[in-house]
């Protein structure tokens, strides 16, 4: 829980950036993508542990990332649109630089098209060479006061109004 929260305010828009006056979320954002996606392999520590939190307007998934690699951890956010119920692709990245962001949110946004696809239940954020689904990421309840702190960040009610 302190780790989400963690999350939540490190990816948080710093004061006059890019923020805009859109309506709060509602929280009716939510769609069969929202919600906390965790892929923790092996016997990884949970504070170690890949994840998503997303929330869902529509078609518009709007959220954060986080995994840890050689000892550091990485974080960011990500925009994508749903084009049915299970599959989705990821539109738009920032964060701090790694594998899947050269852009930093203070910097504004990175034009990606990648895939996220809900496979029994499970997240992928990969497609096989073959194209079947590599879903990893399971399912988390999402904590109230998480959801309501992403919910109250600036940059995820612009997000879920439809900016970037």
């Amino acid at each position: 829980m302190v780790a989400l929260l963690g999350l939540v305010a490190c990816t948080g828009m710093r004061a006059g950036q890019g923020g805009s006056e859109a309506a709060p979320a509602s929280a009716g954002a939510s769609g069969t993508f929202a919600g906390e996606w965790e892929a923790c392999p092996g016997t990884t520590p949970s504070d170690q542990c890949s994840r998503y939190v997303l929330l869902q307007r529509g078609s518009r998934i709007c959220g954060t990332w986080f995994h840890f690699a050689s000892g550091k951890e990485y974080s960011g956010r990500i925009v994508a649109h749903a084009d049915s119920s299970t599959e989705a692709r990821r539109t738009r990245v920032c964060g701090r630089r790694s594998v899947e962001s050269d852009t930093e949110c203070e910097d504004g946004w990175q034009r990606i098209d990648k895939p996220l696809r809900i496979c029994k239940g499970k997240l992928s954020d990969l497609t096989r060479a073959d194209g079947s689904c590599f879903a990893d990421y399971r399912s988390m309840p999402l904590a109230n006061e998480v959801r309501d702190a992403l919910q109250a960040e600036p940059w995820m009610q612009a997000c879920l109004s439809g900016d970037p």
